[in-house]
């Protein structure tokens, strides 16, 4: 290498280097001013996607099955508490300090990726652009992603996806094909198989399956308030 070459190599490592940390400012900027902007959007958000996880909960406690509903429940308290990562890290109950996982994200960390995932769950999420979040490899993201999580980033962003449409399902009147564009799908039959993937039956079937449920219980609620007045 000639001595003039040296400096236009160094000079391009700087370059690159300038880049990438304006990429993470950027990225960071980005994620604070959605937060910012739409906390109200989320709140109902989340809360719809709560109330997914209790009526889901609901239909498995009345097919006796204890361990699904104890996971439903578990989740549901693990996404009020603003801790999904919860649920892999301590029992349902345990309402004793967090526990952070020998390798795993920090509170602040978590708290930022879920932010950031749910903020775009309408958009393409790349691996890439949530380790420069948090200023951090690509290798070291996905291992400390795992340790916290419990699985790979890219399936807890589906099941996310998955977890915000049954939420729509059951709270809006929205068409199926309305809500996977809404949940970063391509179209209704990517939605499709992902659905029955993780849920183990098609959208279609579950939506009905669910509301079915909540008016049998609206209408034996109204039931036992008329055998009262009467």
């Amino acid at each position: 290498m000639t001595e003039s070459a040296a400096p236009n190599f160094e000079g391009a490592a700087d370059s690159r280097l300038h880049l990438h940390e304006r990429r993470c400012k950027q990225l960071r900027e980005s994620h604070a001013a959605t937060a910012r902007a739409s906390t109200p959007e989320r709140n109902a958000r989340d809360l719809s996607v709560v109330t997914a996880q209790l009526i889901e909960a609901a239909c498995r406690a009345k097919d006796g099955d204890c361990d699904g509903t104890r996971a439903h429940i578990a989740h549901a308290v693990a996404l009020l508490d603003g801790h999904p990562e919860l649920e892999f890290t301590r029992q349902a109950g345990d309402r004793g300090p967090r526990q952070i996982p020998r390798g795993g994200f920090a509170a602040w960390q978590s708290r930022r990726l879920w932010a950031h995932v749910d903020a775009n769950l309408a958009g393409k999420i790349l691996i890439k652009d949530l380790a420069a979040s948090l200023n951090i490899s690509v290798g070291h993201f996905c291992r400390a992603f795992k340790r916290t999580f419990g699985m790979p980033a890219r399936i807890w962003i589906r099941r996310r996806r998955i977890e915000l449409a049954q939420g729509l399902m059951l709270t809006t009147g929205a068409s199926l094909s309305e809500i996977a564009l809404s949940c970063g799908m391509s179209d209704q039959s990517h939605f499709t198989r992902s659905f029955r993937r993780i849920v183990g039956e098609s959208p279609s079937s579950w939506r009905q399956t669910r509301h079915g449920a909540i008016e049998e219980r609206v209408t034996e609620l109204a039931y036992s308030g008329f055998k009262l007045v009467g």
